[in-house]
């Protein structure tokens, strides 16, 4: 058999599932055949085609999707570390390994890079091509459905870790994929208390059966007033942005303490206007940007914790559906009623 179905973005108003031929891999490229993949918010972005879509220098026809892990069947001439058989998880950032990031260690912020499922071929299908660069190989611990979660959770864990949360008032801005995994990685790394918030009263409940230890509706309830008081009017040591809503962010710097941390994951679809003196100088606020898991120490922390059974995802996971119910898999995304839908070929 040398045909596979795949689900193909083929037009700015398209997107179909289709019979073509099984790619062949390059020769420092893995064929793998999916086991599991995850609907993400850019999927949903290019299925729409909005305006971040139409300026991502994506070419169509694409094979959508880009969280997702699998199996080996192929491999070509020049990749080493990996043999036929091997369970993998995708690293969706691409490096060139050739520029100054990379050379210096920090590949997922290359200065050429690409994106498993943007600028190439993705995982909405029976196989797909990866890069070797980016084909990581997990512990047979790990399902394929927690290993097709692994990029978002990659990311939301990179986040917790690195602001130091062990023993910290945590506040999570948006309770989405990102802000779930957000919470259940600082229930992991000892957060001493999680507030969480979002506008969506069922993400909410999600995020409290992750262990927030309070939920916070900014609709119903006053987030700075209730936050304060909650750490004794000193304010929050760390708060992590996973909504990428231009007010959120601006208004969490409000019950950020003198000195506290800001990680901000979310992407905002315009600019934000903050009051810099009072607010991040005076305060000495530390303020980080992150863009997805650094290659690989984030993926060998996050490996060891789910291999463990120490790290709890899922709950998160809320659809299970086969690849042929793509349509409403996506429904189901777009609709906020999901958390983590995951389509299996």
């Amino acid at each position: 058999m040398n045909r596979m179905r795949a689900l193909i973005k083929t037009s700015p108003v398209d997107t179909k599932l289709d019979i073509i031929d099984i790619p062949e891999p390059g020769r420092a490229e893995v064929l793998f055949r999916v086991k599991a993949a995850c609907i993400c918010g850019t999927d949903l972005q290019i299925y729409n085609w909005s305006p971040w879509a139409r300026n991502a220098g994506i070419k169509l026809p694409l094979v959508m999707g880009h969280e997702c892990c699998g199996e080996v069947v192929a491999l070509g001439s020049d990749v080493q570390g990996l043999k036929v058989g091997d369970k993998i998880s995708a690293e969706t950032h691409v490096p060139c390994q050739k520029c100054y990031q990379c050379l210096i260690g920090a590949q997922h912020i290359c200065q050429n890079l690409k994106t498993f499922g943007i600028h190439m071929n993705g995982c909405f299908a029976d196989y797909a091509i990866l890069p070797a660069v980016c084909a990581r190989k997990i512990p047979a611990e790990i399902s394929y459905q927690a290993g097709a979660v692994m990029e978002p959770l990659g990311a939301a864990f990179r986040s917790v870790m690195e602001e130091e949360v062990g023993g910290a008032n945590v506040v999570i801005l948006g309770c989405g994929p990102i802000g779930i995994f957000a919470v259940t990685s600082a229930v992991t790394l000892g957060a001493a208390r999680i507030v969480a918030t979002d506008i969506s009263p069922s993400r909410l409940k999600l995020a409290e059966k992750m262990g927030a230890d309070v939920i916070l509706n900014p609709h119903q309830d006053k987030l700075a007033e209730s936050i304060l008081e909650l750490t004794g009017y000193y304010g929050a040591d760390v708060v992590i942005d996973a909504s990428g809503n231009v007010d959120a962010i601006r208004g969490a710097f409000s019950f950020l303490r003198k000195g506290g941390r800001v990680a901000l994951l979310g992407v905002p679809d315009r600019t934000i206007e903050l009051e810099l003196v009072s607010q991040v100088v005076l305060k000495e606020a530390q303020i980080k940007g992150i863009h997805g898991r650094k290659m690989f120490s984030t993926w060998i922390r996050v490996e060891n914790l789910l291999a463990a059974g120490k790290l709890n995802i899922k709950p998160a996971i809320t659809h299970v559906l086969p690849l042929s119910k793509w349509k409403e898999g996506f429904k189901l995304s777009l609709s906020g009623e999901a958390c983590k839908v995951i389509l299996e070929p």
